[in-house]
Formats: C-alpha cells, sequence, structure tokens
C-alpha cells in the first residue's frame, strides 16, 4: 500500500496595486473549484510543458497572463528528495515520468493546486463555479484583474504521494482518469 498526505493551506496574499484593500474571509456560501478534468495539453503560446516558466516579471511581456494561462500555472508536481534544495510551489506542470521519480524523487511526488483568489465581489457561486473568480496576474500573488477586486484568502491544496513504494516496478503513473501528464490535476 503506498502513502499519500492531503493539505490545504489558507494564505493572506494581499492585492499589490491595492493594499489598502485587505483580505476578506469567505462569504457564508461561497463555492468556487480549481482545475479541468478534462485538460490534457499545456497551451501557453511558445512554451514547453517541460521547460521552465520564464521569470513571472516577464509574463506580461509574453502575453501570458490570461486567465487561461494563469490557470495552467496553478498546477505543480514537485519532486521531493529532502537531500537537496526544495523546489518551489508550482516548480513544474507537469507529472514527471516513472523513471524520473524513481532516481530523483526518494520522498515521492508534491501535487499541488491553487486555487483562484481575486472574487468579483457579488457572486457566491456560477454555474462552472469558476466564473465568479480570477487569478491575480502572479498566479500565487499580484494584482487582481478588473472587476475582480475583492481579495479572498490564496488557498492551496496539496497531496504528497509515496511513489517511492513502485521503485523499481513496471509501470508509468498517471492520474486516475487518464491523464499521463497532469494537466488534469
Amino acid at each position: 500500500m503506498t502513502d499519500w498526505t492531503c493539505f490545504s493551506y489558507y494564505l493572506l496574499n494581499g492585492d499589490d496595486m491595492r493594499p489598502q484593500n485587505k483580505v476578506k474571509a469567505y462569504p457564508k456560501g461561497f463555492r468556487m473549484i480549481a482545475g479541468d478534468s478534462t485538460r490534457r495539453n499545456f497551451s501557453i503560446a511558445g512554451l514547453d510543458v517541460k521547460e521552465p516558466d520564464p521569470e513571472k516579471s516577464l509574463w506580461a511581456m509574453l502575453g501570458q497572463t490570461k486567465q487561461s494561462d494563469l490557470a495552467q500555472r496553478a498546477i505543480g508536481f514537485n519532486c521531493l528528495n529532502y537531500d537537496k534544495t526544495p523546489e518551489g510551489t508550482l516548480y513544474r506542470h507537469y507529472l514527471p515520468d516513472k523513471g524520473y521519480l524513481d532516481e530523483h524523487c526518494p520522498q515521492g511526488v508534491r501535487l499541488e493546486l491553487f486555487f483562484p483568489s481575486c472574487w468579483n465581489g457579488k457572486d457566491l457561486d456560477s454555474p462552472n463555479h469558476k466564473d465568479h473568480m480570477a487569478y491575480p496576474h502572479l498566479v500565487m500573488t499580484g494584482r487582481c484583474p478588473s472587476g475582480f477586486e475583492v481579495k479572498l484568502p490564496s488557498l492551496m491544496f496539496e497531496t504528497i504521494w509515496d511513489t517511492a513504494y513502485f521503485k523499481g516496478k513496471a509501470g508509468e503513473f498517471v492520474m486516475a482518469n487518464g491523464d499521463p501528464i497532469g494537466m488534469s490535476f
């Protein structure tokens, strides 16, 4: 049997452009989801999912701050090797293959999902449970887009999966819905 652990983090990251606007509590009855269980590709223009993100300061200049781009950057798969400097949050946007995990990740892999934290201030929900929310321009921090000026707590959900249990065994890791690169997390 494998070990896995889930954690939820609530961070009080304010809006860089509106520091006077304090982070508000989630209102009663509020709902949202993050991620896309049907996504199977990484579609940020000009980027390969297996290449590191450009510096965040360049995203706007490169035209990579659409909400669909930020949602893809809100997914992370970090190799856990406690003998090395840890990879940063949302470092890698794809699930490494089993050979890489076996060789480089002795403590497993950490799957991360960052939720949007900018709210339109009026709708407690929307038909797809997403349209009333938006990501700040740097995913985890930054300024909220126009129309979504109310800053709510930043929520990050992480699952740590001890893949070492399967080291040396044949097979591959895929998401439960059949996604081999993890974009559907």
